[in-house]
């Protein structure tokens, strides 16, 4: 019988990985989608964005603040607004006002003392309000945000006491333009920087007497929908946020027009 001569094979080595080159058209695609999931989670990131500032009051989602948009917007509220002329229901019994009371126009606004928008668009409020004087009649109301901003309850229930004494629009004025913290010692050196009665001013603060009126206008404000601050309402139409001067003229002009 015939032997099989047995062939020794050397052992197996395991086969080396194979390199593979990046094509330039995997490359592009690599990278289109890397620019693909940027943007996107960049419009995420301004849909969030925009979504948290209309909660906390600073965007304003009734009127788009763009040329073109705004303009198309305008023109619908301002017709919408000039057609009800009844702000009853905003208004309280001793709220601060400046301009014409019998004027076609009002506007309400909804601030707090301690908010950084409400003292952005402080000022803006005041020069408005000198504007148009003749024609447009403009309403302080408070909503004070505790949580959020601290010391700003005692804040509001102080702009009573210091109109009792002729003084709240100074008040106003010194209060959004101080840069100290809310509290008893800061408002009571606005009252006497401002040449009010020390001593009155201090015993109405001490008192609480302006705290039921401060409640009446958080729950009116919060009755007609104020989520944040500054909110406004122009002839009952609700617009949020801090409105930039040129944009409150716009509105106000459409207003008288229509």
């Amino acid at each position: 019988m015939e032997e099989i001569e047995e062939i020794n094979m050397l052992p197996t080595q395991p086969l080396l990985p194979v390199k593979r080159r990046w094509s330039p058209a995997r490359v592009l695609g690599l990278f289109g989608f890397v620019v693909a999931l940027l943007l996107v989670l960049g419009f995420s990131w301004r849909i969030f964005g925009f979504y948290r500032g209309i909660r906390n009051g600073s965007i304003n989602p009734a009127l788009a603040y763009t040329t073109t948009n705004f303009t198309r917007a305008v023109t619908a509220f301002a017709a919408k607004a000039a057609a009800n002329t009844d702000s009853a229901s905003l208004l309280g019994t001793s709220d601060p006002s400046l301009g014409n009371k019998n004027a076609k126009i009002t506007v309400v606004e909804f601030a707090d003392f301690g908010c950084p928008y409400s003292q952005e668009v402080a000022p803006i409020v005041r020069a408005i309000a000198q504007q148009y004087s003749a024609d447009v009649r403009v309403v302080f109301r408070n909503f004070p945000i505790e949580e959020l901003h601290p010391g700003s309850t005692i804040a509001s229930q102080a702009g009573g006491c210091a109109g009792e004494q002729g003084k709240f629009w100074e008040y106003h004025d010194a209060v959004f333009a101080s840069t100290e913290a809310l509290g008893v010692g800061m408002l009571s050196g606005v009252a006497e920087n401002l040449g009010l009665d020390s001593v009155q001013f201090a015993r109405c603060l001490e008192s609480d007497y302006y705290a039921n009126d401060v409640a009446a206008d958080t729950a009116d404000g919060a009755g007609a929908g104020v989520t944040g601050t500054p909110t406004f309402f122009f002839n009952g139409q609700k617009v949020e946020g801090s409105i930039p001067f040129t944009i409150f003229t716009q509105i106000l002009d459409a207003m008288r027009q229509t």
